[in-house]
């Protein structure tokens, strides 16, 4: 055991897609409209499903093996909208939030979406997040450890001081770049097993879990 596994959690960074938000749902259907709309192969969910994690433009290559900005123009244009009302908060992600807060612990939103903030401003999580980082925030997205690096930053917090939950072995690997506890949640394409696999410093089945490794009980931090 080293003195970052028993440091106090000062900041604890969520992933947004599959962690705080099922948004496999939105995304499947859209991009399959999409796909109608633009002759492409039809992407089933499984494949979706992997793809969640990566940024856009690495989904589309999985996808259709190419990515053209017009597409995402596109897209943008016709489909962004819809993806959003199909968005839906974890049972658990509005309590997991609270009770880091209550406890003192500073939260925040680390996605590889570019403009990650309206989303969660569309879902009206906005007030429970100390900082929100995007792609448009940084050079590099995860698995590169900039994203957390530059939410602790903003947050005042250092790396041995946080955690940070997600659901691909993508966020794990960043939370270890970065020097950070990562905490993976079974709620997307990978396992407990699979999480710890890549790396992960914990894995549980899903976000309620996550306030006892943060050492938060009865509201308070231990």
């Amino acid at each position: 055991m080293t003195p970052r596994d028993t440091a106090p959690v000062k900041a604890a960074l969520f992933d947004f897609d599959m962690t705080l938000v099922d948004s496999s749902w939105g995304i499947e259907h859209c991009t399959n409209e999409f796909a109608k709309l633009k002759g492409l192969r039809p992407v089933p969910r499984e494949t979706v499903m992997a793809a969640i994690g990566l940024t856009i433009e690495d989904s589309w290559r999985m996808y259709w093996g190419e990515f053209r900005q017009e597409w995402l123009e596109e897209y943008r244009a016709k489909f962004r909208a819809e993806e959003r009302r199909l968005l839906r908060l974890f049972p658990d992600t509005l309590s997991t939030l609270d009770a880091l807060r209550g406890a003192g612990i500073k939260t925040g939103l680390v996605s590889n979406r570019r403009y990650a903030r309206n989303p969660a401003e569309y879902l009206g999580i906005t007030d429970r997040l100390d900082v929100i980082i995007g792609l448009e925030d940084v050079t590099h997205a995860k698995p590169h450890p900039e994203p957390l690096l530059t939410a602790l930053a903003r947050l005042g917090a250092e790396p041995s001081e946080a955690v940070y939950v997600g659901d691909t072995d993508i966020d794990m690997k960043a939370a270890a770049a970065a020097g950070v506890r990562g905490i993976g949640v079974a709620t997307g394409n990978f396992s407990r097993e699979q999480h710890l696999a890549a790396g992960a410093w914990r894995a549980c089945a899903c976000l309620a879990e996550v306030p006892p490794l943060c050492g938060v009980t009865d509201g308070k931090q231990k």
